[in-house]
């Protein structure tokens, strides 16, 4: 009797490739379970860097340009786990994060292997030599490399590859002596200071920070404190308004009842800077009022001095100098970045941006020149700058030309 023979289905094909696959996977995780369950650990961590990252850059930018305490430029804390002790029992090498609860974090990542009974989660955080922010995991299983969340952020501040933007505000249908120079809090207002008619002058930008939208706005004399105005700046909130006078050596303080409104200035008081130098001509405070320093073109030198009071000029006392003559003989006007880790300094003689990095912030003494940028091409007399917020755009201020020079700052990381 002849049997028949059978051939395999696609059915029953599909069925035995699909067993022998559940029967692969079984066999996988059975011979490397700890490997498997590594890289679930490791993409948890990845995950938790990046929630750390963006809720740091969060705070950054809800506190107007303010890192965290204890984030350090190439050197990286333990970040102190607030969900399991008190921030006061974090070593104070580590960085607490609990100011970023809730707003910014829903709570403090640990580490998936790290204890819930100590301070540490297990995750660190710094910056590298740039200044962005780096989240790091050191504990990854699998990889053996370290997880990072870098800033997403572009990075400015960078006079490596600045350039001009062909774009100019003229300012001579105000005064004939553009000194110097600075932004509101949100940039929706450029104030200049005018040396011809011994004033500061307030624009309105449609558009932040982008001196082809300003329109003038109004003006505000200052020849009753000083016959020579040379810089101005503003507090945080926009409430005191600060121009140092080159003709009395003081730097004069004026209250604001309307936030940037400089016709709802008075003024208060002064303080005089003719201990330190004979040539106050810029001046610059720390992100929250406790620092503030002054340019002097007599010594060629910044000044710093302390605050007991913020923005209280009257509790002002004397810190610490650093001497600027090597770089540029008539250093003008002088800025920060949001941290304290970056000065910047204008100088008339060279027509150039100089920039020094500061391995403590606001620190002078922790400061080192680090390069320069030439822009005698726009103005002969480069005399006050500013920054937008997070350093993409410059403003240089030139009274040879009587104009505002636009420029861009950022580096793309």
């Amino acid at each position: 009797m002849k049997h028949r023979q059978h051939g395999f289905t696609l059915l029953e094909v599909l069925l035995v490739v699909a067993a022998l696959g559940v029967l692969a996977a079984i066999v996988i995780v059975a011979v490397n379970p700890q490997r498997q369950m590594g890289k679930v650990r490791d993409a948890e961590r990845q995950g938790e860097v990046s929630t750390l990252r963006e809720g740091i850059e969060q705070y950054y930018l809800d506190s107007q340009g303010q890192y965290p305490s204890g984030i350090e430029v190439n050197s990286y804390h333990e970040i102190c786990d607030t969900e399991a002790v008190s921030p006061s029992n974090c070593p104070d090498y580590y960085v607490d994060l609990s100011g970023l609860v809730p707003e910014q974090l829903a709570d403090i990542p640990r580490d998936p292997q790290a204890s819930d009974t100590n301070e540490d989660t297990g995750y660190e955080v710094g910056k590298d030599e740039d200044g962005n922010i780096v989240v790091k995991a050191p504990d990854t299983e699998v990889d053996n490399s370290v997880k990072r969340a870098g800033t997403t952020l572009p990075v400015g501040y960078h006079l490596s590859s600045a350039s001009y933007d062909n774009q100019s505000f003229d300012v001579s249908g105000q005064d004939g002596g553009a000194v110097g120079v600075t932004f509101s809090g949100n940039g929706n207002k450029m104030f200049m200071v005018g040396a011809a008619n011994d004033n500061v002058y307030s624009y309105n930008l449609s558009t932040a920070y982008d001196i082809s939208t300003a329109s003038y706005n109004q003006t505000i004399d200052v020849s009753g404190e000083d016959s020579a105005p040379r810089g101005v700046t503003f507090n945080g909130n926009g409430t005191k308004m600060f121009m140092v006078g080159r003709y009395n050596e003081n730097l004069y303080s004026y209250d604001l009842s309307t936030a940037y409104d400089i016709s709802s200035a008075s003024y208060t008081q002064s303080f005089n800077m003719s201990g330190q130098d004979g040539g106050p001509v810029g001046v610059a405070f720390n992100g929250d009022g406790s620092k503030m320093f002054m340019v002097g073109e007599g010594n060629d030198n910044v000044y710093s001095y302390n605050l007991s009071t913020a923005y209280d000029i009257s509790t002002a006392s004397y810190n610490q100098t650093i001497d600027v003559s090597g770089e540029d003989s008539a250093p003008r006007g002088v800025t920060f970045n949001e941290d304290g880790t970056k000065m910047f300094v204008v100088g008339r003689s060279n027509d150039n941006v100089y920039s020094y990095n500061l391995s403590t912030a606001y620190d002078l003494g922790s400061a080192s020149y680090n390069q320069s940028f030439d822009v005698s091409g726009q103005d002969g007399e480069s005399t006050g700058l500013a920054f937008s917020e997070y350093g993409s755009k410059m403003v240089i201020s030139g009274p040879s030309t009587n104009k505002i020079y636009q420029y861009s700052t950022t580096e793309e990381k």
